[in-house]
């Protein structure tokens, strides 16, 4: 038989306690949506950024998240599922130097979040927008899957 390294006997055990759980009746921690301030959502800093979300770092809040992934793509998903919703296209070699960095931009242009790679510089561009009497002060993702660059919505679930 075989020898199982222990991350991959980790893995197996949970899957056959959820599946478990499931014969009793009762809803698997790893089922349940996550929230912003869940531990289950490696990476999440809450649900919005002003500064820089990281390679890794994601945004998160109900059952969505929007995380910074180290090929330079920022993609909002589904948590349950892991289905993607919307990427920003701006996939590439896998390098794990990416981040995004959201841009207030107060002297009245509009907002934006840009997405860089650290080897390759300035990869893609995402526009938010401001409101006549308020800017936009961050990106972020709410409770209904859609996710915002200042007050534009860029995408939904």
């Amino acid at each position: 038989m075989p020898r199982l390294r222990p991350h991959r006997l980790t893995a197996l055990l949970t899957a056959m306690l959820g599946l478990a759980l499931l014969h009793l009746g009762a809803t698997p921690a790893s089922a349940q949506p996550d929230s912003a301030a869940s531990p289950q959502v490696a990476g999440c800093v809450g649900a919005s950024f002003s500064k820089t979300l990281r390679n890794g770092e994601a945004i998160c809040n109900g059952n969505y998240l929007v995380r910074m992934q180290g090929n330079g793509d920022l993609v909002l998903r589904v948590i349950s599922t892991g289905r993607a919703c919307w990427t920003s296209g701006t996939a590439g070699i896998w390098s794990n130097d990416a981040y995004a960095m959201f841009i207030q931009n107060p002297l009245g242009d509009r907002p934006y979040v840009d997405i860089f790679q650290v080897s390759k510089g300035r990869i893609g561009r995402i526009l938010g927008a401001h409101t006549q009497y308020n800017h936009g002060t961050n990106a972020n993702v709410n409770s209904k899957g859609e996710f915002w660059v200042g007050y534009r919505r860029v995408a939904s679930c």
